[in-house]
């Protein structure tokens, strides 16, 4: 067993971890457009003496009622003359909504509905400030203070809504440390919108947790090829299995970690960290985390350049999170949402936009413009002949020449039929009823069952030996060897534009034996290398087959405009 020497570490990258997926979320920082916020909030608003009249759904979708000014100065003379004064306030907000450039649009014109309820438990006050409620989303913003200040991290297990017919939404949660005001700032996120402008829902946040990063040395060589196992005991985690896979110029270190405790799987999130002179050395591609094995114990995949890791006095770590405090109490508050002012400057088009590409057909239906956010729905027509999904990997919309990065989000929820793409407002987007409006999907990746001959795996040994076959016209490498009384098969193209096999098997039917993928493969990382495992293979030789493989072309696009 490795010896381990415990330390405490400030300072995680949980939230940076957490947003990952929208990295190419472009952030602005300059003022909004105040002429086109002015002109959809006039256009909302009734005439004196009035009450508000919602907008038929029939009603054209730019075209919007007349209304005087002078009904609506007094009102918005505060949100209007002062723009400097919110951008102000709102520079506390800035680092939370670094991947959320829409809420911060929202937030800068004064869009937001101001609750300003809280409650205390156990010293620590949970402050509501803002919703933002329009069609496409609900965000409620909020500050925690408390005397929990030194954790890295703060969350609750359990924040959701319960709507008019009590109904439990679920979101997600983030919070970040804001040293000037001494308090934790966050936001709770759901796709789901109430279905009036007006609506009476219950806000609820359980169990506040408190946590830190813990960093153990530990004695590893990831390039000998023994499997290492790291005795923990403490912290409701029991033992840390790694080993090491060379691929290429990578090296893939994957590791298996299994628990005394099960809850604590919801966020110890094991890893290694590798140091040079007490600088961390960055891994390359994707980190996958949290998948379940065999045995119940969870997995975790890194990848580091081999360059990095053959140098001379490395230092390895063992980090995780570990839970510190938690204050089993509920926060509970009755809101009354209202989305009408964010109606204003919201536009529905309906269409009938087909996408076509190498026999698969997506039709976009809706796109759904808010203050915050551009939504597309698609649906499904065709699909690829392995994929219920459009063979691109990334998408974009250009309105008038500004690409805005998003991309499908499903918040948890698999619809097969339709696909939902989301797109963030940056801050001094101008848009209008003659905008153009793109939809873009970039980096082709399409996958191919047409390989049906098996791989000839002779003298397997724990000695590495490989051979080479053709794919779909494409040259690769497989390499195979036994390590630990396990089957490993390797596959590798020098050819990017092979995309990589998915996943190999042995046999058919009732003798078939599917191999395990140690690495996993996602189409657009630039990754062909793949690593499949039989457990326990006895045998010398083997006869393997491909289930699918993938050809990418990065530089490949479809775009086609979005107009009704």
């Amino acid at each position: 067993m490795k010896k381990i020497k415990e330390r405490t570490v400030i300072g995680m990258d949980k939230v940076e971890e957490t947003f990952t997926q929208f990295q190419n979320d472009e952030v602005q920082l300059d003022y909004p457009d105040f002429d086109a916020m002015w002109g959809r909030i006039e256009a909302s608003l009734p005439e004196p003496n009035k009450k508000l009249i919602k907008v038929p759904a029939s009603a054209p979708k730019w075209r919007w009622l007349q209304h005087r000014k002078v009904a609506v100065i007094s009102s918005l003379a505060l949100l209007l003359v002062a723009a400097p004064v919110l951008a102000t306030v709102t520079n506390k907000w800035d680092s939370l909504f670094n991947y959320r450039s829409g809420i911060q649009t929202a937030l800068l014109s004064g869009l937001g509905q101001n609750i300003d309820q809280f409650v205390i438990n156990d010293g620590v006050r949970l402050t509501l400030k803002t919703a933002i409620v329009d069609d496409n989303r609900t965000v409620i913003i909020y500050t925690i203070s408390s005397a929990i200040k030194a954790a890295d991290y703060l969350k609750f297990s359990t924040m959701e809504i319960k709507d008019s017919h009590g109904r439990v939404i679920e979101g997600m949660q983030s919070q970040t440390w804001d040293e000037a005001s001494q308090t934790w700032n966050g936001y709770f996120e759901t796709d789901w919108s109430p279905d009036t402008q007006l609506s009476d829902v219950q806000f609820t946040a359980k169990n506040l947790q408190s946590f830190s990063g813990v960093k153990r040395d530990i004695e590893f060589n990831p390039l000998s090829e023994k499997t290492n196992l790291f005795t923990i005991k403490q912290d409701g985690i029991n033992e840390v299995k790694v080993e090491s896979f060379v691929q290429g110029d990578q090296i893939m270190l994957s590791s298996a970690v299994t628990y005394s405790q099960k809850d604590v799987k919801d966020w110890t999130y094991p890893s290694i960290g590798v140091y040079k002179d007490n600088v961390n050395v960055r891994g390359v591609g994707t980190d996958v985390a949290g998948t379940p094995g065999e045995q119940g114990e969870v997995m975790r995949k890194q990848s580091f350049k081999l360059a990095d890791l053959e140098q001379a006095d490395l230092q390895y770590k063992l980090l995780y999170t570990r839970e510190e405090q938690s204050i089993n109490k509920v926060w509970a508050y009755n809101l009354h949402l209202d989305k009408t002012v964010m109606l204003s400057g919201t536009i529905k088009r309906t269409m009938n936009v087909p996408l076509v590409a190498s026999g698969a057909r997506l039709d976009v239906e809706q796109m759904t413009i808010t203050p915050t956010q551009i939504k597309i729905k698609a649906r499904h027509v065709e699909s690829d002949r392995f994929h219920d999904r459009f063979p691109y990997v990334n998408y974009a919309l250009d309105v008038d020449g500004k690409v805005l990065n998003g991309g499908e989000y499903t918040f948890g929820k698999y619809d097969p039929e339709f696909s939902y793409y989301r797109f963030e407002i940056p801050v001094g987007l101008k848009l209008t009823k003659q905008s153009s409006i793109f939809f873009v999907a970039k980096y082709e990746s399409r996958a191919f069952r047409d390989a049906k001959e098996p791989i000839l795996l002779k003298d397997i040994s724990e000695e590495e030996k490989s051979l080479t076959t053709l794919v779909g016209g494409y040259t690769v490498k497989w390499t195979y060897y036994k390590r630990d009384g396990n089957l490993y098969v390797q596959s590798e193209c020098e050819d990017p534009s092979f995309g990589g096999v998915n996943q190999t098997y042995m046999g058919k039917g009732a003798d078939g034996m599917s191999g395990k993928q140690v690495s996993p493969h996602f189409s657009g990382d630039g990754v062909n290398t793949g690593l499949d495992v039989y457990k326990n293979y006895a045998g010398t030789d083997a006869e393997i087959y491909i289930f699918w493989y993938y050809v990418e072309n990065p530089n490949k696009e479809i775009r086609v405009e979005l107009k009704e």
